[in-house]
């Protein structure tokens, strides 16, 4: 990512800069007490009547094995590692292993086997108390993204059966899907080391920062199976709890997507999937692409959630335990209809790229020769799709003077407002889906939490959207002009260190960039010597400020990857102190 600020010079509001000094904010989770680590991760669970037999009497590996039902090679790999350490005390007569002291006394201190180990947490009744109390701040269940909500007892359900399996403790988990809110029952619950919550809906998103936790609460990212993973969470989940569409090209996608947040061999995914008793063939057909995913079957629990609606499949669906080969998987590009029903259906004809293309380009090289006779560039169309501008590290390069042509047609919502704080240009034209409300002789206002409502309350002062004097049937065409001046190329900027600095960090038009180092970047570019700060300083400045706002941006994140309550939030106050 990079981290020299673009030029941005239109803006009306000017901010005194003070000497920055370190503060702790509220919302810097300093005292969140760290959860304990499963002293084996996720199998720690299998192994602790091993374990236990093992601090009571000296036992076989046979007798290990029958203990808790875990591998020979598990077994052995434990006793392995206790070998390899510092401590010693575990001796081996024959086949018969025994632990006797200091080691003895530090394994049963570790795995607290002198502690209860409770069953059933998840299924406590304020569980569910709470699961309500958050649920009245969930939008409404969306058909065109096949919201069918887990029941609060099928959540529980759920996590009951995955704790029962596995040992959460210390565990990174990731939840691809974040509207039946297990992200938050994990996260309430204060064994799992760190919970990521990822959806393609905005509105569920601040639905999920909305709770107020007394422990640390979810990371929130948005993703779009389609376009891909958060870069920040590549490899770091330890578990991933899913609930995709119940389509083939749905199960692909989601999948593919889990598998690239797994840490390592020993991560696991547990994916919820049902199908009607009288549609075995679509059953296999989605079963399938666990298979072809690379994925092994390690459980099945029948009927294990239950939902609100989801006749089609009796209301109830089934919970797998997936775990990794090591293979690549067979991840083709993930398709666009990847749902059951709305224009994004798996067996919808509609495709975005479809029909508008031509008038679109013929409206941007329009733009493009109204350009030149000011610019002095000729250029042309360049047609960039959402996955590309939006999936990619860093925006694709524009050729000299073209006006990108980007397709939005099928947006969830997320898409037109992160196109704009990702683009590099001077305009673009947007070819979106039918907007009824420009139609509408008295419309309602439009909702700000995503899509053209989000665009009008918080990047008015960036980019004026009209619509293109050409029609055409099945979409509408946008034309995009930046009205605060097109941001300079970061390595541009970089080159010449006395580019006067953005009266604001521009992170309009560095969607792909780290919010963190293009703040950090603007405050070492002040002009007065009284008031800069080294590269150090505005690091952690930029840190402490993006806290202050209650927003958590890691090592790898974007602006694009945020929710757009916390993109909004930092819009409006862009600087520190």
């Amino acid at each position: 990512m990079g981290s020299s600020p673009d030029t941005d010079h239109c803006h009306t509001r000017h901010y005194a800069i003070r000497r920055w000094r370190p503060v702790m904010h509220e919302t810097t989770p300093a005292t969140t007490p760290v959860p304990p680590q499963a002293p084996a991760g996720l199998a720690s669970r299998a192994l602790r009547p091993a374990v236990e037999l093992l601090t009571q009497r000296p036992a076989t590996v046979g007798e290990l094995v029958s203990a808790g039902g875990v591998s020979r090679r598990g077994i052995e790999a434990l006793l392995n590692g206790w070998r390899a350490g510092d401590t010693p005390g575990l001796d081996v007569d024959a086949e018969t292993w025994s632990l006797n002291d200091p080691l003895r006394s530090e394994v049963i201190g570790t795995w607290g086997l002198e502690q209860p180990q409770p069953a059933g947490r998840f299924l406590e009744p304020e569980v569910r108390t709470r699961l309500e109390g958050w649920a009245r701040s969930l939008p409404r269940p969306r058909r065109e993204l096949d919201h069918r909500p887990a029941t609060h007892d099928g959540v529980a359900a759920r996590l009951d059966l995955i704790d029962r399996q596995l040992d959460l403790r210390g565990a990174n988990v990731l939840v691809l899907g974040a509207r039946d809110l297990d992200a938050l029952a994990l996260a309430a619950d204060g064994r799992v080391g760190a919970v990521a919550a990822l959806d393609v809906d905005d509105a569920v998103l601040a639905a999920v920062g909305a709770a107020r936790l007394s422990t640390a609460s979810p990371t929130r990212r948005w993703c779009d199976v389609r376009v891909g993973l958060p870069t920040s969470l590549t490899g770091w989940a330890d578990l991933v709890v899913t609930d995709p569409p119940y389509t083939p090209a749905g199960m692909a996608a989601f999948l593919a997507v889990a598998s690239a947040a797994l840490a390592g061999p020993q991560s696991k995914i547990a994916v919820s999937y049902g199908f009607g008793e009288t549609r075995a063939t679509l059953g296999w057909q989605v079963q399938r692409e666990m298979l072809r995913a690379d994925l092994a079957l390690c459980a099945m629990w029948p009927g294990a959630v239950t939902y609100d609606g989801a006749e089609a499949i009796g209301g109830r669906a089934d919970l797998y335990l997936l775990a990794p080969t090591g293979r690549d998987g067979n991840h083709t590009e993930a398709a666009h209809n990847l749902y059951t029903q709305g224009p994004a259906a798996a067996r919808s004809a509609t495709e975005p790229d479809a029909q508008p293309a031509d008038i679109a380009n013929k409206v941007a090289n329009d733009l493009a020769r109204a350009d030149s006779a000011t610019t002095g560039a000729a250029g042309s169309a360049q047609a960039i799709g959402v996955r590309r501008l939006l999936g990619g590290e860093q925006a694709p390069k524009l050729q000299v003077g073209a006006v990108p042509v980007v397709y939005l047609r099928g947006d969830p919502g997320g898409w037109l407002p992160r196109v704009l704080l990702a683009l590099q240009s001077q305009a673009a034209v947007l070819v979106c889906d039918v907007d009824s409300h420009d139609r509408s002789p008295d419309p309602a206002p439009r909702s700000d939490v995503d899509g053209r409502g989000w665009v009008e309350a918080h990047l008015r002062a960036h980019w004026r959207l009209t619509p293109a004097d050409r029609a055409t049937d099945g979409a509408d065409l946008l034309v995009a002009r930046r009205i605060d001046g097109a941001p300079t190329p970061p390595a541009a900027l970089a080159d010449d260190a006395s580019a006067d600095r953005p009266q604001l960090p521009p992170l309009v038009g560095r969607g792909h960039a780290n919010p963190r180092n293009v703040i950090a970047e603007w405050l070492t570019r002040t002009p007065d010597p009284e008031a800069r700060l080294t590269r150090r300083q505005a690091r952690v400045a930029s840190s402490d400020h993006l806290a202050s706002l209650g927003i958590e941006v890691r090592p790898g994140d974007s602006l694009i990857d945020l929710p757009l309550d916390a993109i909004a939030a930092l819009l409006a106050d862009p600087v520190p102190g």
